[in-house]
């Protein structure tokens, strides 16, 4: 996503804190740590023999025994291996973050493993950072105190009302109130954004972290669901090189033709994603599309992604897809005159332009989940003001 010009004021409150459980008395009972950040190229069988001084046959029972839990031989670039001995040669524990709440943990008996999955444990503060636009939003968000994926959080909760591409105007402002993580006293990536104000044009617009038995999601001030079946854009653009229209002078052919979508120009290689939630129709050449993907989506909706550089590793027909993942990339394959995205919709068969397409909201919460949400709500409305 591009963000408009943003400069964020920091103004932090701590609201709550929350104490994790100690995990200082794991640490005090092994004479030894070793933490080791996985690297690219790194074989996992060779970082268990050299940082975890695990044999060969350790690391086949390790992995028999954690395969229904982790699959160790997929360890991720940039994740942590920790290693805990006491005084044997070989560790009695291991820990592997699986993601930013979960982490795998094995120890070892003899020459029996065992492995289980435990929820990350974190002091968590509720804060407040709040900001003006009058500069430029991405790096000065963060200056404030927000992380790179809260920054982008906020977007994509925003990004059904608001296109933060085109319609981010100066002097707009913004409060976000969010979980703030530390990990052992250390740093941490921050949880979730509990509430969040964005004024837009002196127009603003509400977002409320509420989990609707047991599924957690945003909605506004009236208690309705802020996502949409679509996204505002499929990509980060530079810019609308040509929009949607019965009559376009084609670059290449210098013919008049309708253009019934939208093309984003941006750089080769910019990351293109599903606009909403469907199936791959298709994923290949499509003459002068080049590189397309077509998706199929619920209530008679199609797209297509045209003229990509590549397609997202896997992608194939019939698969899956969310909203917001990752399809392919910004090419100018097949009939083109430079990178860009040629991005349509069609409703059961008819075209309609994605920039007047309006989704409505969802119903308003109700009953008791309705009491639920006004009680969340009003532990932040006042902060938002």
């Amino acid at each position: 996503m591009v963000w408009g010009n943003f400069r964020a004021k920091k103004v932090h409150e701590i609201l709550l804190t929350e104490k994790a459980e100690d995990h200082s008395d794991v640490e005090e009972r092994y004479a030894n740590i070793i933490n080791y950040t996985i690297s690219t190229g790194d074989i996992p069988a060779e970082v268990f023999s050299a940082q975890g001084k695990l044999d060969a046959n350790d690391t086949v029972a390790l992995l028999l025994a954690s395969k229904e839990i982790y699959d160790f031989t997929n360890i991720k670039v940039g994740r942590t291996l920790r290693f805990y001995f006491k005084n044997e040669n070989r560790p009695t524990r291991i820990e592997y973050d699986r993601d930013t709440e979960r982490v795998i943990v094995v120890e070892r008996s003899g020459d029996d493993f065992s492995a289980r999955e435990e929820k990350i444990n974190y002091t968590v503060s509720q804060e407040i950072a709040s900001g003006t636009i009058d500069n430029f939003f991405y790096v000065d968000a963060m200056e404030a105190g927000l992380s790179e994926s809260t920054v982008l959080e906020v977007g994509d909760i925003f990004s059904f009302d608001i296109d933060f591409t085109t319609e981010i105007q100066t002097g707009d402002s913004f409060s976000i109130i969010y979980e703030k993580r530390l990990r052992e006293g250390e740093k941490a990536p921050d949880g979730k954004i509990l509430a969040g104000k964005f004024t837009n044009v002196s127009v603003p617009f509400y977002a409320y972290y509420f989990d609707n038995n047991g599924k957690g999601g945003y909605y506004d001030g009236d208690g309705r669901v802020l996502e949409r079946q679509f996204l505002k854009a499929p990509l980060s653009y530079r810019h609308i090189s040509s929009g949607f229209t019965g009559a376009r002078m084609h670059p290449i052919t210098r013919k008049v033709s309708a253009h019934f979508q939208i093309d984003y120009a941006a750089p080769s290689g910019t990351p293109v994603v599903a606009s909403a939630r469907g199936t791959v129709i298709s994923a290949g050449w499509s003459a002068g599309w080049g590189n397309m993907v077509r998706l199929e989506h619920d209530n008679g909706y199609t797209t297509h992604y045209g003229h990509l550089s590549a397609f997202a590793k896997g992608l194939r027909a019939e698969a899956k897809v969310e909203r917001g993942q990752l399809i392919g990339y910004v090419g100018s394959t097949g009939w083109s005159t430079g990178p860009h995205l040629d991005y349509g919709i069609k409703l059961n068969g008819t075209p309609v332009n994605p920039l007047k397409l309006d989704m409505p909201k969802g119903e308003p919460l109700g009953g008791d989940s309705m009491k639920q949400f006004e009680e969340i709500k009003n532990k932040y409305v006042d902060l938002l003001k």
